[in-house]
């Protein structure tokens, strides 16, 4: 993805400082951001205290951290549930789900202490012609299904599951699968 924003960038003509680090420690002076963005994507960090307390140090006070996350019971959950059989193993001890952060009270207790929260539920549609579409587009350019289906040896098995999760939600006009998610809204007290 910082490939992809690199070049992006590159095209528009602007000048950006990309840096990867992980989320959990981040080697960048306190209070270093006005706001803090993630799209689905720190709720896969394994310590999500860890994450949190950075949040809270990275974002000077009166800033905004402005976050999406799949919720539990969304078909995003059922998406990985239905992943799960196709995953290596996870580490012990197994870290926790990162769906929790799809649940307001999960995130208040790891956010609430340095933010003043509003948190609103919303729902996207994934459009597509065919559940076979789908799967083009997250094994060719979705870095985790990508990575799952290099490192399996049920390829086939992999590929007609996910293929038939999503004809599950087949309408006149193709897939249309809804996919609820979290928006949250902080200010850094």
């Amino acid at each position: 993805m910082i490939a992809a924003a690199r070049h992006f960038a590159s095209e528009a003509n602007l000048e950006i400082d990309f840096q990867v680090g992980d989320a959990e420690q981040i080697e960048l002076p306190d209070a270093a951001f006005d706001v803090i963005t993630s799209t689905c994507g720190i709720m896969f960090a394994a310590r999500p205290e860890a994450v949190a307390a950075e949040l809270g140090r990275l974002c000077r006070k009166g800033g905004r951290i402005g976050l999406t996350v799949w919720t539990p019971e969304s078909t995003i959950g059922g998406l990985f549930a239905m992943l799960r059989p196709y995953m290596p193993p996870p580490p012990n001890p197994t870290p926790p789900s990162p769906f929790e952060w799809g649940r307001p009270d999960r995130v208040h207790s790891l956010l609430g202490a340095n933010f003043d929260l509003r948190i609103e539920r919303d729902t996207t549609v994934l459009r597509m012609p065919s559940g076979k579409a789908v799967w083009d587009i997250f094994v060719e350019g979705y870095g985790p299904t990508k990575a799952l289906y290099q490192s399996t040896d049920r390829k086939d098995e992999l590929e007609r599951e996910f293929i038939a999760f999503h004809e599950a939600y087949r309408t006149e006009m193709g897939i249309a699968m809804p996919r609820d998610y979290l928006v949250i809204i902080g200010i850094r007290r």
